[in-house]
């Protein structure tokens, strides 16, 4: 568990570290969070941190989220606006909702 800096330094330097993609869930844990009433804070903050990566790194470094995906029929959201599970699938009305996986990575 990180514990020095900021709530979204430590959000950065865990996304910087992974092997894996994260999803808020874990990175809420990983800072300290708790993880069942955090999950949404955690979306805000990773908006935030893409938009200064990008901006400090001149491009280099980005933030990418593999999209939600449907458990039952397979439907992936990939038009997204904002980081965030989705309720449902449109498709198939299934609440089984894989949620996204962010990663920060060089270009």
């Amino acid at each position: 568990m990180y514990t020095e800096g900021t709530i979204r330094e430590r959000i950065r330097k865990i996304l910087m570290e992974t092997r894996e993609p994260l999803d808020a869930y874990t990175i809420a844990l990983e800072v300290g969070l708790d993880p069942n009433t955090s999950e949404k804070e955690v979306y805000e903050h990773l908006i935030h941190i893409a938009k200064t990566i990008r901006r400090q790194s001149k491009g280099k470094l980005l933030l990418y989220m593999i999209p939600p995906q449907c458990r039952n029929c397979g439907y992936v959201f990939k038009d997204l606006r904002k980081p965030r599970k989705p309720s449902r699938c449109p498709r198939c009305k299934s609440q089984r909702i894989t949620p996204p996986l962010f990663k920060i990575m060089e270009v």
